[in-house]
């Protein structure tokens, strides 16, 4: 018969008592000094020496023949440890239903006979290794009063089981690699490397047979790689890692601000910002600036430059190109002198064909607009020369000299005194049996011209207004004259 147990219901440090085993005794004849002789024995360990896959049961076998004569060199219980590589005892068979073991213990266990007596008997274990190595199975024998009486070992070399990789996180990171990673699986222990695409990992850390801390590197380009663990078991592969494709967002803005009126001479200053978003490193950022409607009304000052990357203004165009690392920025700068020549509008709008990674930032606009005047000439002041016909000034107002009243020549007795004679080119009628006689006219003493600082002399033109006044009362003078004389005749 045979028995199979991890769990014995009676223990070595627990003995079948005196009576008990005397009953055992008699039932089996079996008398301790009428024993026949026997060949001395000893435990013997039998199984396979390897190589051995990890994590698959392998048999060990315990012979315990106890056929020596003398009862104390024979053993009624067993003590069986296993080292070395890591390996669990996972059941254990008898030959005889007086024996029993417990191997709960997992690595560790012990079997003996239920009575305390001699008898010969064979187990048989299932050992099953869990890591690469050698696993010692090794036994001792003891007498029935806890003597040892013999011992055994086997070395058994097993393979180093495969990696398994079922986890890993976070499962995409930054271009520019750092990114914390954990592996997780089976059978890391012993890891010597662990790639990421290619690339190996900037450094690992094996926390357990399970787990593995390790920290991404750098990677070529933004996509999937596929992530591989190495072990003297050899290589297993893990969930891909994808490397985060970066991207940008540009804006625009002038000074003077956009929307506002510049003039001919005005300076005009573009800057043009382009900054990195989430979590990608860019690489080969591009940017274009259509001067085409700027230029018309404006000269450029070939004055680009940029805080990154490299910028350049050709054939009215300006374009930029640079590496953006995560959180990184760049601005670009240039300006134009305004000078009215064209449509009078300054139109200009950044764009990129990398359409698929950068983009307008809307909140704060990538174009500007300004409208353009020509500056007014103003009037030079006259200067005075020669040749130039002055504006005439006005004389200063004065009281005009009087014009003198002409003082007649008495023709006769008769001739009142002060009263003006007659013009001299009129005549006035002759008394009967007296001749006419003209009086003679005064002459008009002429307004003399009056002129002050720069004006310009009188013309005459109040003086001959002045003679006529006066001929014309010179000749009612004369008529007057005439008419008295004829009356006084008469």
């Amino acid at each position: 018969m045979s028995r199979s147990t991890l769990a014995a219901t009676s223990a070595p440090g627990r003995r079948v008592p005196a009576a008990l085993l005397a009953t055992a005794v008699t039932t089996f004849g079996l008398l301790a000094g009428a024993s026949p002789a026997h060949a001395d024995s000893v435990v013997q360990i039998a199984g396979p020496a390897g190589p051995v896959p990890a994590n698959t049961g392998y048999t060990v076998t315990l012979d315990v023949p106890n056929t020596n004569p003398n009862s104390r060199a024979n053993s009624t219980y067993l003590k069986i440890a296993l080292s070395g590589a890591a390996a669990t005892v996972t059941s254990a068979t008898t030959s005889s239903d007086f024996w029993t073991c417990d191997f709960t213990a997992g690595s560790s266990g012990e079997c003996w006979h239920l009575a305390n007596l001699v008898a010969p008997v064979s187990i048989t274990l299932t050992v099953v290794p869990t890591a690469g190595g050698t696993v010692t199975t090794g036994v001792d024998a003891f007498n029935s009063a806890l003597q040892p009486v013999g011992k055994d070992s086997l070395s058994t070399r097993v393979q180093t089981p495969a990696p398994v990789v079922t986890g890993l996180a976070p499962g995409h990171g930054p271009l520019a690699g750092g990114s914390t990673v954990v592996l997780t699986g089976t059978n890391l222990t012993g890891a010597s490397a662990v790639n990421f695409g290619a690339t190996a990992a900037t450094s690992f850390t094996v926390d357990s047979d399970t787990q593995i801390t390790a920290t991404a590197p750098a990677g070529s380009s933004p996509g999937a790689v596929d992530v591989s663990v190495t072990t003297p078991g050899g290589t297993a592969a893990a969930p891909k890692y994808t490397y985060d494709e970066g991207s940008y967002v540009f804006s625009k803005t002038a000074d003077p601000a956009s929307g506002s009126t510049v003039k001919a001479g005005d300076k005009v200053t573009y800057s043009v910002t382009v900054a990195q978003k989430g979590t990608g490193e860019v690489k080969g950022a591009t940017l274009t600036d259509d001067l085409s409607k700027v230029l018309d009304d404006a000269a450029y000052n070939d004055d680009v430059k940029a805080t990154s990357g490299t910028a350049e203004v050709k054939d009215g165009k300006l374009t930029w190109t640079g590496d953006l690392p995560q959180g990184g920025t760049a601005t670009i700068t240039y300006s134009v002198t305004v000078n009215g020549n064209g449509d009078k509008q300054l139109h200009n709008t950044v764009t990129t064909s990398d359409t698929k990674r950068g983009t307008c930032d809307t909140e704060k606009a990538c174009a500007t607009d300004h409208a353009a005047t020509v500056a007014s000439t103003p009037s030079p002041t006259p200067t005075s020369t020669a040749t130039s016909t002055p504006t005439a000034t006005p004389p200063p107002t004065s009281t005009p000299t009087p014009t003198p009243t002409p003082t007649a020549t008495p023709t006769d007795a008769g001739q009142t005194p002060g009263t003006p004679a007659p013009s001299a080119s009129t005549t006035a009628p002759a008394a009967p049996g007296h001749s006419a006689s003209p009086a003679p006219v005064a002459p008009v003493a002429p307004v003399a011209a009056q002129t002050s600082g720069g004006a310009l002399a009188s013309t005459g033109s109040t003086a001959l207004t002045t003679t006529a006044v006066s001929g014309a009362l010179l000749i009612l003078g004369g008529l007057a004259v005439a008419v008295s004389r004829r009356r006084r005749l008469g």
